[in-house]
């Protein structure tokens, strides 16, 4: 595309410098200087698409690498997380298990947003706790967290 450009405006200032008689005249300068612009810009576009190239391939590269280290942080992620099934919805919520070792823990669902509220939770208890919790709010008994 480029080069085709390039020759028509070769063509056109091969016909300006043809006209020898009329090299003084206004508009002979105003064509001439304008096919001299002209060309500048598709020299200058040229080089912003080969350096636009240049960029995806390097922006290409770089969601590769990114792709890559999202999977190795989600899959070491997803060893330390614990599912909990919201009881209004039914949907599953990830909780950290490093924030199950807290006193109390609240977390949001984020599909029906309906505060879950677990108390008491430790260690080896939290999935019991957590089971009781769900019924409690579920069939209307206190939840004591034992």
């Amino acid at each position: 595309m480029y080069e085709q450009m390039k020759r028509d405006l070769s063509y056109v200032q091969g016909l300006l410098d043809g006209e020898s008689g009329h090299r003084d005249h206004p508009d002979h300068k105003a064509l001439y200087r304008l096919a001299e612009t002209v060309d500048k810009l598709v020299e200058a576009v040229e080089h912003l698409e080969r350096r636009h190239k240049e960029l995806e391939e390097y922006v290409e590269m770089i969601d590769e690498d990114l792709d890559e280290l999202e999977l190795q942080v989600f899959e070491e992620e997803d060893d330390d997380l614990v599912e909990i099934v919201c009881p209004e919805c039914g949907e599953e919520v990830l909780v950290d298990e490093d924030d199950l070792e807290d006193r109390t823990l609240e977390v949001l669902c984020p599909h029906c947003h309906t505060v879950l509220e677990m108390e008491n939770l430790s260690g080896d208890e939290s999935d019991h706790v957590i089971e009781d919790r769900e019924r409690s709010v579920t069939d209307g008994t206190p939840f004591d967290g034992s």
